[in-house]
């Protein structure tokens, strides 16, 4: 069973709360009926991640929802196919991040990466389990090299120790 990456897009690949523009992105501007988004993007992202769709399937856990597919993927060179979480409710919640029960619940029981800003040490412990792995991604920086080193040394670790679904020390 191929582990599943989840993308959130907001902080870890576009770096909403960076002072400025970091190295290596570029600004970008979306629009799609009225609406009208400024993101910033760094294409070697999209060359990591379609690297890494080699051992995981990539699936957006964004509230972009669909519409990552739509207006997303084509700029970082993403099939526009991927799976998505939709999120039946955005409603605060005492601890950890809105989107952990809806994550529960789609992944079942597969093993994962869910890469996200907006989560926390409840969420980390909330998937304690040995073939899960939440990594938060700081929202002024987004993804860096140190970051898809992580997930393939987790995913390293989860295939080829003993086949067993650990993550990697």
């Amino acid at each position: 069973m191929r582990p599943l990456l989840l993308l959130d897009f907001d902080g870890p690949l576009n770096p909403h709360r960076a002072a400025g523009i970091p190295s290596g992105y570029q600004r970008h501007e979306i629009t799609e009926g009225d609406r009208t988004w400024r993101v910033l993007l760094n294409q070697q992202h999209g060359v990591e991640l379609n690297a890494l769709a080699d051992t995981f399937d990539l699936v957006w856990a964004t509230s972009w929802e669909h519409g990552a597919n739509r207006l997303l993927s084509p700029l970082l060179g993403l099939p526009n196919d991927l799976p998505v979480i939709v999120w039946l409710s955005r409603e605060p919640v005492r601890r950890g991040s809105w989107k952990t029960p809806y994550v529960a619940n789609w992944v079942g029981d597969r093993p994962f990466v869910w890469v996200d800003d907006d989560v926390d040490d409840f969420d980390q412990t909330f998937f304690a389990e040995d073939h899960q792995l939440v990594h938060r991604v700081d929202p002024q920086t987004g993804l860096r090299p140190a970051d898809f080193a992580a997930i393939r040394a987790w995913a390293d670790g989860k295939l080829f120790a003993d086949k067993a679904f650990r993550p990697h020390p």
